[in-house]
């Protein structure tokens, strides 16, 4: 049925190109125009081709193809023997005809709410009401450029915004009557906020964030017609469900990230990709997504200098070595891709990037699909481009060979049944060597070579083999020459006689005067054989390794599966009654933690499982459960702050999990198996975290602990009411400490009066629910409402006693309980209140003194709270410290005398506690997560190091795999570097090494 529809639209839509809606000065020009173009190779599509065949149109359609076509008595010929004829290709991702969009606001003060007039979404990054065929206008030069690349149409639309409207698919003609090909093709969306100066949102969680509930309200909105004001860019968001909808992404996790919040929102993204999608493959092909494909390949680096050379990272490396091999990936793993010149910079670039894909791997067919009936099918407009049938436009371009080959000459790209002509198609091949006479008393030897469309020239003094540099230029039958020779400059200007270029002739000026001059062609060059057509490339070429994640320490191919394991002879940090056991076994298998004790029999315990086992002699050792970090930052992609409003409940740490940061792989080996990556402190109520063990080279889906406790992070103090952030933000509430106490209240009181509309909602008859509107689905409400229901925790960011009170004082009084403060400085001072609350207390061994608000802090803190009952653990807040808990933890031993093994809880068994996971994690006992470490001596040692860190039961750190990872590193980098050195000596374009920024977020770090 939608097909159906859609096919009457669009001949509604061609049927109105058709009509004379103008008055005609003068008599309406009714003649049929019929073009014939014969004895072609003409591409039909899927490896098949009609020889010697005869393309058919008439005006801007195709009326027939084939090698035995009758033709109209009034049919222009055009003989095209030896040419060949493709669909033209169609543009998926452009802005052309529309001008980029300029914000001409310049306030320095934070914009908070929008500034666009009329009846609009409260953001201004969202402009699904924005339609790109009332923005258009006809640019020749773009045109031009697409057409020189071969593409006949474009889905156009700006460049800007969240939600960006809708794109208009035209063609790329001169007449105003047929740019038009489909008005509205596709809603476009983009994980980029563009120039809107509205403080919201301030990161990738915040734009993901803001497209979930921009459909939840429209959503609403379309249901309940009597409860609502006209807003026009919801009724666009409604009116636009049946398009396709393309977002662009910033990396291959975003692509993931996309799809998954498609799915959230029940439908399927069409994704824009960057090009590094061959990176998750297994994952990506899961998703089913269709791909839209850059292919502005990186220019090689310019590492001849070594200490340049030392500033390039393995990854950006392996990303331009893999470039090229990006589409070869997609194809061999059948993905659904188009191919888009989006950023290239010219047609040349273009073909030469497609045609190294090619040579790696990439068939001829598979590239045309993709950039001619892929997209069309996309975009729903196959039944008229796409490809060379009966009765579909007539975009087509005409080449000398099969495309692709360097060789390949465009002669012109036809639009609509207009030709535009991109390279004279009726050259004369001149190439050869002459004999060259200037006046009867100069007589040179003249050598032309190099392609039809790109001559090069030398002259030599008669019977000399000392050639030089010529200057040569051939249009039609006219040719110039120029060159240098005994400091006299000579320039010639004439015509060749005939198509086998056999005499030249005409005038030439040196010494002052004009002289008559020819030439006599004396031999032809060697011509190489044109490409056979029917040949593809083949598939057989070795690509380059992929890890993952693709750079420096990445698995060679993810572990799967956890092999049973024993450990004998160990010191065993147990958390648990038997305390700290020396010459003991631990026994795992399949993830979990099967038997712990003394010499275990295996054979008379576990007959069926003892030939599996591998014995790990750990005699001299320390095995501990998995460092649990209960504040982190680390493996976070673009913000972690949603900084642009005092609440962001809405807003989820879990949408922008970073699997590859290296931090993780750094804090593998220093023990930690397990991370509460918490949003940052810039607003009172902030974002979601994402509790994660440290699965190195996982997707962030699969780093995620199922079933973990929802948790969220909460602020006090001087970040919340931007003291630091400069005399400009003075615009959002809170500005003082008792305005964040009012935030809570408020939040919460919405909170509570959201889960009143709903209770009254759900206790109604579904009758009663048919004639009554339901309340607007709030995300930000929900979480909330959860904390209220003890379904979601708090950990919150908190320096001064007064302010603790304040928060435990809501809590009570709103009928929830703070789970734990973190940083949590002042604890010492507010232990028993903290215990009477039951909050616990994660904190710093040792940072104190770094701003006002932590001058009271001191290192014996941790140990007062751990005294006083309260539940205590250290946590790092900071990527490097991240890297070393276990000597924080042997802080609470020196500040406080806490006792080896209880200090050792207070990074393993209490981070566990405060996260609701001690059922499964941080102690060392049979049906726990086999999270384990290693260690090469006392872990609450600064000397000892990890050996080995099991999560799940599989080795994510290994000291000897790390060891001859640091070799293979090395002679990584070398044959990356020889490589592009290489290119640079056969005169390739280089980049220079620009000096890579890896920020490392923090709590106040703030973003976009």
């Amino acid at each position: 049925m939608r097909t159906l529809i859609t096919i009457i639209l669009f001949l509604g839509i061609f049927q109105l190109n058709a009509q004379d809606w103008e008055p005609v000065n003068g008599t309406r020009d009714s003649r049929n125009h019929y073009t014939a173009f014969t004895n072609a190779q003409i591409y039909v599509g899927e490896g098949k081709w009609l020889s010697n065949a005869t393309l058919l149109i008439k005006n801007d359609k195709i009326v027939d193809l084939g090698s035995a076509i009758e033709l109209p008595k009034n049919c222009v010929v055009q003989d095209l023997e030896g040419k060949f004829i493709y669909p033209s290709f169609i543009e998926m991702h452009s802005q052309y005809g529309i001008e980029e969009y300029k914000n001409e606001q310049n306030d320095r003060s934070p914009q908070l709410n929008s500034k666009k007039k009329g009846p609009y979404y409260w953001n201004e990054a969202i402009k699904a009401e924005q339609n790109a065929f009332e923005l258009f206008n006809y640019n020749e030069k773009e045109a031009k450029k697409l057409r020189k690349m071969g593409f006949g149409s474009a889905l156009t639309h700006q460049n800007d915004g969240i939600h960006r409207g809708t794109s208009a698919l035209v063609a790329l003609h001169t007449d105003e009557d047929e740019w038009t090909i489909l008005p509205k093709a596709a809603a476009q969306y983009s994980f980029f906020k563009g120039k809107s100066k509205q403080t919201y949102p301030t990161s990738l969680m915040g734009i993901i964030a803001l497209i979930r509930q921009l459909h939840y309200d429209a959503e609403w909105y379309a249901e309940n017609p009597e409860e609502r004001d006209f807003n026009a860019t919801l009724v666009a968001v409604n009116n636009q469900k049946s398009l396709p909808k393309i977002i662009e992404v910033g990396s291959q996790l975003s692509t993931l990230r996309a799809d998954l919040l498609g799915d959230t929102l029940g439908f399927q993204f069409i994704i824009k990709t960057t090009g590094d999608d061959y990176k998750r493959l297994n994952e990506l092909k899961n998703t089913k997504a269709p791909l839209i494909v850059p292919v502005n390949y990186p220019k090689p680096y310019d590492v001849s200098d070594p200490y340049d050379a030392l500033q390039l990272s393995l990854a950006k490396m392996k990303e331009w070595e893999k470039a090229d091999e990006n589409l070869v990936h997609l194809q061999n793993e059948e993905i659904t891709f188009s191919i888009s010149a989006d950023k290239i910079e010219n047609e040349k670039s273009f073909f030469e990037n497609i045609g190294r894909s090619i040579k790696k791997g990439l068939s001829h067919d598979r590239a045309i699909r993709a950039l001619t009936l892929t997209p069309a099918e996309l975009l729903r407009v196959d039944s008229i481009l796409g490809s060379l049938e009966k009765g579909k436009f007539a975009n087509f371009i005409i080449s000398s060979d099969t495309l692709f080959n360097e060789k390949t000459i465009l002669y012109s790209n036809w639009v609509k049944g207009k030709e535009f002509e991109i390279n004279i198609s009726d050259i004369i091949d001149i190439r050869g060597l002459y004999s060259l006479n200037i006046h009867g008393v100069r007589q040179f030897d003249l050598k032309v070579s190099g392609e039809l469309n790109q001559l090069k020239a030398a002259v030599a003094e008669k019977g000399k083999d000392e050639f030089s540099k010529a200057n040569i230029k051939l249009e039609g039958n006219r040719i110039s020459l120029s060159f240098h020779f005994q400091d006299e400059l000579y320039r010639l200007s004439g015509s060749v006689s005939d198509r086998q270029s056999r005499i030249w002739s005409g005038k030439s000026t040196f010494d002052g005067e004009w002289h008559d001059w020819g030439a006599i062609r004396k031999r032809e060059v060697e011509k190489t054989d044109s490409t056979d057509a029917k040949i593809d490339s083949t598939n057989n070429k070795e690509l380059a390794a992929i890890h993952f994640p693709n750079m420096a320490y990445g698995w060679d191919s993810i572990p799967a599966k956890a092999e049973p394991i024993i450990f004998r002879n160990t010191t065993v940090w147990t958390n648990e009654k038997e305390g700290i056991v020396k010459n003991y076994d631990v026994l795992i298998n399949e993830g979990k933690i099967l038997m712990l004790g003394h010499k275990i029999d295996l054979k008379l315990m576990f007959p069926k499982l003892a030939d599996k086992v591998r014995e790990i002699d750990a005699k001299g050792l320390h095995l501990t459960s998995g460092i649990i970090d209960e504040h982190s930052h680390i493996a976070i992609s673009r913000g972690v702050n949603e900084a642009g409003q005092a609440v962001t409940a809405e807003v989820s740490i879990e949408d922008v999990v970073n699997s590859d940061d290296i931090n993780i792989y750094r804090q593998l080996s220093g023990g930690v198996s397990a991370s509460q990556l918490l949003h940052g402190s810039a607003n009172p109520i902030g974002g979601r975290s994402a509790i994660i063990k440290l699965r190195w080279g996982q997707t962030p889906q699969k780093m995620l602990i199922n079933d973990a406790k929802g948790f969220i992070k909460f602020a006090l103090g001087e970040n919340v009411k931007q003291t630091n952030w400069g005399d400009h933000n003075a615009v959002r509430f809170p500005q003082t400490r008792m305005g964040v106490e009012q935030v809570f209240y408020d939040a919460f009181i919405r909170a509570k009066e959201y889960q009143a509309e709903w209770e009254l909602y759900n206790a109604k008859s579904k009758r009663q629910k048919k004639k009554s509107a339901a309340p607007r689905r709030d995300t930000e409400l929900e979480v909330l409402a959860e904390i209220l229901d003890s379904n979601r925790f708090i950990s919150c960011h908190s320096y001064i006693q007064s302010e603790i009170n304040m928060l435990m004082h809501v809590a009570d009084s709103m009928g929830f309980t703070v789970n734990t403060f973190t940083h949590i400085l002042e604890g010492y001072k507010v232990a028993d209140k903290m215990r009477a609350h039951g909050a616990a207390g994660s904190t710093f061994s040792d940072w104190w003194a770094y701003k006002f608000e932590v001058n009271d802090a001191i290192p014996y803190n941790g140990a007062i709270m751990h005294k006083q009952g309260v539940l205590t653990a250290f946590n790092s807040d900071d990527a490097e410290m991240g890297r070393r808990l276990n000597q924080e933890a042997a802080k609470a031993v020196k500040y406080g005398g806490i006792s080896e093994e209880e200090a050792w809880k207070f990074v393993t068994l209490n981070p566990a506690k405060m996260l609701h996971l001690d059922d499964r994690m941080g102690s060392i006992k049979a049906g726990k997560d086999a999270d384990l470490v290693l260690w090469n001596g006392h872990p609450l040692s600064v000397y000892s190091k990890v050996k080995q860190n099991y999560i799940d039961g599989i080795p994510y750190y290994d000291e000897e795999r790390d060891a001859a990872m640091r070799k293979a590193v090395v002679k990584e980098r070398e044959r990356i570097i020889a490589l592009m050195l290489a290119e640079k000596k056969k005169g390739k374009e280089t980049q220079k090494v620009k000096k890579e920024k890896n920020k490392l977020y923090e709590c106040d770090t703030l973003e976009e």
